[in-house]
């Protein structure tokens, strides 16, 4: 066994990836190192060839060797994180996973693991050995991944950013070296890619932090060996914005997963006691003279499509149609790029998933998939989404300018959206005209940890007028934090109100430009310990405030939230690896009576507990006790015939006040077989039924099965359901069950099939009174459906929805995406006949990133 050697050795003890003879210097049966017994010479001899022996070693010592022959080992487990990579002038590399070309044997070499999950400090499961060096126009970093059953080693192909189940290696880059921000860059066994940006300030779960959206140009490849596997990567310098200077140092970690354990594995050790990954990391130091050239990308893009719909006439198709559309970018420097589009396409190519609304009283936000948006993103999130991009509903063009420039960074982002009247964008505007956004973001380091920043929001629509103002930061010392968002808005906007001076008309309504401020406060301060943490958070949001470039879930309240949490590590072996208890408590107050002092309108207490257990399998068990005091103006207008036969106010007698409201809730999911995953959650609560302003008792829950049986086929199905009842007779208010299936099938990293089925089953019941018989609107039943109000002979519809996508990806940017989708509608539900059309479409996508 090779002894141990301090940092700056040669590898000597790095074990050949075949399983061949060790790197260095070791015993052997020849030469003077392997001096055996049965040749012994006369002891004068054997001085003089030592002697020579020493001397020839010391003349080639002497002689001047290139920069970077002295290959280095650095050991995380011992602290060894200052990395010196070598710089090579040029390297004849072929990215291919095998690492056979001679510069590999120059690289610096990572190695000595340690156990963040599920022990941590604990030494590494498995052994992972990382070499790096560097060219002036990209990283090169080869890693060699050992397993003692490569049998257990999972790798599939799949779409990029998908690999979350399979074994994979990221690298994480600090470039800016400012602990805050991370490039990730992930790869499976396969090759196939992920990557992300690492925000130390997001806030939230460590999971929340990484944003998968961006998407980087670098180049990968991988392979199975009889050892494990080996995973090879080009990370160009053009893909990545860091500091304009001829020296400097990055951050670094490297991190291992191993899906069968659910082990998490790094090089420079992770502590929980510290809640700030990037300050634990090392450094790759002493880069210099790095060219990655100006950057420079057009990416011409077209889309052909044609759709049909259901007409009065019957279903027809409208001639198809074509779009053409331009986006570049350009780094103005090594660490500011300009984005801009003329025309893009800013379709998705997959629909979001449904979600279960039958008893919800608040807008559902989805995440933005689109790329424009995506490069610079990280600057405008805040703790309250005051950047929400998706109300940018059809733009014609859009400008963006990021970057960072020693303890400053700056963003801004300017669109027209020549289809504000639609979605989220909806107005009362009687003309209805296109909407300019503009937002501009700075923000600026202070101190080690911490931050401050400004961001301003602008919407101009025809006469309306939208903006916001906002400071924000957070401040770090050690495992307390403190956030805050102070934010103040002024707002013009047609809305609907009768006999008003200027008033217009939007269809049958009247409207007038109404004017209001408000003011936004977001204060949260935490603590983020190993075995125990809390937080504590007041969130004011008046109902005059606005805020339409972003998304506010639920205004005119003051939020109160109380969070604690007690964790425990279990020993290496255990079945239990750890446990954590949450208890959870917060209030809500309408209006300004929190300020007030009045009482609270809603409020809950929730514990649960987590528990991980061996191999990737999880509990989740909760029980809560909530209450919620309704509006009475929610319900003005009502009424119902009593059991005298008089026709009544309902509001007086409706249960508006609701407290000892129970609930349970548990959930169990396990990744330990290789080619099956399963979840399924199951929940009882007592909850209002807010429609109405009746109490209900509701089941809900799902379930989820992922198959995987070769490394391209993949289906996955998932089903959800809820059942709300009503407390006083058991009469059913609601259903909703949205059935989901996926089937993938990847030829390559670049060629897949995709097919999804979708069928969704949402039934409302009539509003009913306290004495089951219908509440009446303007003498009319009716019914409320994803929040709006229906009358009662409307259909209940049980749509179904199937999409087919054959895509080519071989890089970001460069796609080809050939889709059909067709939604019918079964007149009841499950029975699939007669399935009558509503929409369809076939659509083309070609785009192709030139970059220079």
């Amino acid at each position: 066994m090779a002894t141990t050697r301090p940092m700056g050795s040669e590898h000597a003890n790095i074990a050949d990836p075949a399983g061949g003879a060790q790197r260095g210097g070791g015993p052997t049966n020849s030469g003077v190192a392997g001096y055996s017994v049965r040749n012994r010479r006369p002891r004068k001899t054997i001085v003089r060839a030592m002697a020579g022996w020493l001397l020839m070693a010391g003349w080639l010592l002497g002689q001047t060797a290139p920069a970077g022959d002295a290959t280095r080992v650095y050991r995380g487990a011992r602290g060894e994180l200052q990395v010196d990579a070598p710089r090579l002038e040029r390297a004849a590399v072929r990215i291919d996973g095998v690492l056979d070309e001679p510069v590999w044997s120059e690289a610096a070499v990572l190695t000595d693991f340690t156990q963040f999950q599920p022990v941590e400090g604990a030494p590494g499961s498995e052994r992972t050995e990382v070499l790096v060096f560097y060219t002036p126009e990209a990283l090169y970093v080869g890693i060699k991944a050992y397993a003692r059953d490569p049998s257990q080693v999972r790798a599939r192909l799949a779409p990029r950013d998908r690999i979350d189940d399979d074994d994979r290696v990221e690298v994480w880059l600090d470039t800016y070296q400012d602990r805050r921000r991370a490039y990730v860059f992930a790869v499976n066994p396969l090759g196939v890619q992920a990557d992300g940006l690492y925000t130390e300030a997001g806030g939230g779960r460590r999971e929340e932090r990484l944003d998968r959206s961006p998407d980087f140009l670098f180049d990968s490849r991988g392979r199975r060996t009889p050892e494990g596997y080996v995973v090879e990567l080009r990370i160009p310098f053009k893909s990545l914005r860091f500091p304009n200077r001829p020296t400097q140092a990055w951050g670094i970690q490297v991190i291992r997963r191993i899906a069968a354990t659910g082990a998490e594995e790094t090089w420079a050790p992770l502590s929980r006691r510290n809640p700030r990954r990037l300050e634990q990391s090392g450094e790759l130091r002493n880069l210099h003279d790095l060219r990655p050239g100006r950057l420079v990308e057009l990416t011409p893009a077209i889309v052909a499509k044609r759709e049909g719909s259901l007409q009065q006439g019957g279903f027809r198709r409208a001639s198809p149609t074509s779009e053409a559309g331009l986006t570049a970018k350009v780094g103005l420097t090594s660490d500011f790029t300009l984005d801009a589009t003329l025309n893009p396409d800013f379709s998705q190519v997959e629909a979001d998933a449904d979600q279960i609304t039958v008893n919800e009283r608040f807008a559902i936000s989805f995440p933005e998939k689109r790329p424009f948006f995506l490069e610079g993103s990280d600057l405008l999130v805040t703790t309250e989404p005051l950047v929400y991009t998706r109300r940018m509903v059809d733009p014609q063009w859009g400008v963006k300018v990021s970057g960072k420039q020693g303890s400053w960074a700056v963003a801004y982002l300017g669109v027209r959206d020549a289809a504000p009247a639609t979605g989220l964008a909806s107005t009362n505007a009687p003309d209805p005209a296109p909407a300019v956004f503009h937002v501009a973001r700075v923000r600026r380091d202070v101190g080690g940890t911490s931050t401050v920043g400004l961001l301003a929001t602008a919407r101009f629509m025809g006469a309306e007028r939208n903006g916001v103002l906002a400071l924000d930061g957070r401040l770090q010392r050690g495992v307390y934090s403190t956030s805050f968002l102070l934010a103040g808005s002024a707002d013009r906007a047609w809305e609907v109100r009768p006999g008003a001076p200027d008033t217009a008309r939007f269809g049958a309504r009247p409207v007038a430009l109404a004017r209001t401020q408000g003011h936004l406060i977001n204060v949260a301060t935490d603590r983020s310990g190993r075995t125990w943490g809390w937080r504590l958070q007041l969130r004011d949001v008046p109902g005059d405030f606005r805020a339409r470039a972003g998304f506010l879930r639920r205004t005119d309240v003051t939020e109160l939230n109380l969070f604690h949490r007690l964790s425990w590590f279990g020993p290496a072996g255990a079945l239990l690896e750890n446990a954590n208890l949450f208890l959870f408590g917060n209030r809500v107050y309408a209006g300004r009576s929190f300020w007030r002092g009045g009482a609270a309108q809603e409020g809950q207490l929730r514990v649960s507990l987590n528990l991980d257990l061996r191999r990737n399998r999880r509990v989740e068990l909760r029980l809560g006790r909530s209450f919620y005091r309704l509006e009475p103006g929610d319900y003005a207008g009502y009424v119902f015939v009593d059991d005298a036969g008089d026709t009544v106010p309902a509001a007086p007698r409706l249960a508006l006040v609701q407290t000892g409201l129970w609930g349970a809730e548990a959930e169990v999911d396990s990744e330990a077989w290789k080619t099956l995953a399963a979840s399924a959650s199951l929940r009882w609560q007592a909850t209002p039924i807010f429609a109405e302003g009746s109490e209900g008792r509701e089941w809900s829950g799902g379930a989820a099965l992922a198959w995987r049986p070769t490394e391209r086929l993949r289906a996955e199905g998932t089903l959800r359901f809820a059942e709300l009842h009503r407390a006083r007779d058991g009469s059913r208010y609601s259903r909703a069950w949205i059935p989901r299936v996926k089937v993938e099938y990847q030829w390559s990293r670049a060629l897949a099939l995709r097919l999804i089925g979708q069928y969704t089953v949402e039934e409302v019941d009539l509003l009913r009174g306290p004495n089951g018989k219908p509440l009446l609107l303007a003498g009319r039943p009716l019914r409320v459906r994803r929040g709006q109000r229906l009358p009662a002979d409307a259909p209940q519809t049980h749509p179904l929805r199937l999409d087919a996508l054959f895509s080519y990806q071989p890089s970001p940017g460069t796609v080809v995406y050939l889709g059909y989708g067709r939604e019918m509608t079964d007149e009841r539900a499950f029975r699939f006949a007669p399935l009558r059309p509503r929409t369809d479409g076939l659509f083309l996508k070609v785009s192709y990133l030139w970059r220079w």
